[in-house]
């Protein structure tokens, strides 16, 4: 049995003993299932759960407010305490636990790995129970990749928020309560079209055959699942994430190609991507390689006066 077939095992049994003296089930599931996932993923040759899977946890997770990521401490508290119940160990976090996050560095795709990425997607068996895999994750990686969305936004689209006529996307509240539309390319919109009618009549654009929709879990899960059969290299801890820092980071670089003057540019993009402060949009800037944030059309002054601020708000 594999860690993660394990601590899966162990998290059915404990849903099934709440389930039996009356306890809810659901905030469980939507909490900690990504997280076991995580642990799966990242830390397969470990046989139990350690405050390091839990640190790289908070890390990589954002979670939006304080009071998700407190709601998903107290779940892994019980998680991680009826674990030890059954014998087994596991790191129990404290109720007052906390890690500092420190920034994560992002990972920019070259356009030869973007290119070898989306060929390890494209090459899914597409037999049995696999094919609806096959059909889904194509579309939904080049809709995060091509439209620079969140791994959250694609996989809570209702069919109703996408125009397939006019190619609109309506993303609903997100971070910060925030409402926007997308307009896709061409390419992309053909490739959603042929996809809606492959999946029928549905509530969610991307649902599973019970109904509901797939959750990040279930896209990390296949990310790597996808980036292995690439037969990329892993430098860092790639994510599903890291496909909408490529989409901003290579609409920039496309952009100092071309003479542009990026600083008048960047609220467009700010927009698009649905930050709510300019600086957020900015970040991408700073992670360019350096021959191309020394280009003139940087204006770095803005950086010194926003992130001095920071500074002293910090």
């Amino acid at each position: 049995m594999t860690f993660l077939e394990e601590l899966l095992e162990d998290f059915q049994k404990m849903l099934e003993f709440r389930a039996a003296v009356g306890y809810a089930t659901v905030t469980f599931k939507s909490c900690v299932t990504p997280f076991i996932r995580f642990c799966g993923v990242n830390h397969p040759e470990e046989k139990a759960i350690t405050q390091q899977m839990v640190d790289d946890w908070l890390a990589y997770y954002a979670y939006k407010t304080a009071q998700t990521q407190a709601s998903f401490m107290s779940c892994l508290r019980q998680y991680t305490r009826f674990i030890n119940s059954l014998g087994k160990e596991a790191f129990i976090p404290g109720s007052d636990y906390t890690v500092k996050r420190s920034q994560y560095l992002p990972y920019v795709f070259t356009d030869a790995e973007l290119g070898q990425f989306f060929d390890g997607v494209d090459s899914l068996p597409t037999r049995n129970r696999k094919f609806q895999r096959a059909v889904i994750l194509p579309v939904l990686f080049r809709m995060m990749y091509c439209c620079g969305m969140r791994p959250s936004e694609p996989l809570h689209l209702r069919c109703e928020d996408i125009n397939l006529m006019k190619g609109d996307i309506y993303i609903r509240q997100t971070k910060k309560n925030k409402e926007r539309h997308i307009i896709v390319s061409s390419d992309l919109l053909e490739l959603c079209r042929r996809y809606d009618k492959l999946a029928g009549t549905r509530e969610w654009f991307f649902q599973r055959t019970d109904g509901i929709p797939y959750d990040t879990g279930w896209m990390t899960k296949h990310f790597h699942l996808c980036w292995d059969k690439s037969g990329l290299v892993k430098h860092g801890n790639p994510r599903p994430y890291d496909l909408r820092h490529a989409f901003a980071s290579h609409n920039i670089m496309r952009w100092i190609d071309e003479g542009r003057d990026v600083m008048s540019i960047l609220p467009y993009l700010s927009t698009y991507l649905g930050h709510s402060e300019f600086r957020d949009t900015l970040y991408y800037v700073h992670i360019l390689p350096e021959r191309l944030r020394k280009s003139a059309g940087i204006d770095w002054s803005q950086f010194d006066t926003i992130f001095r601020d920071d500074e002293k708000n910090a």
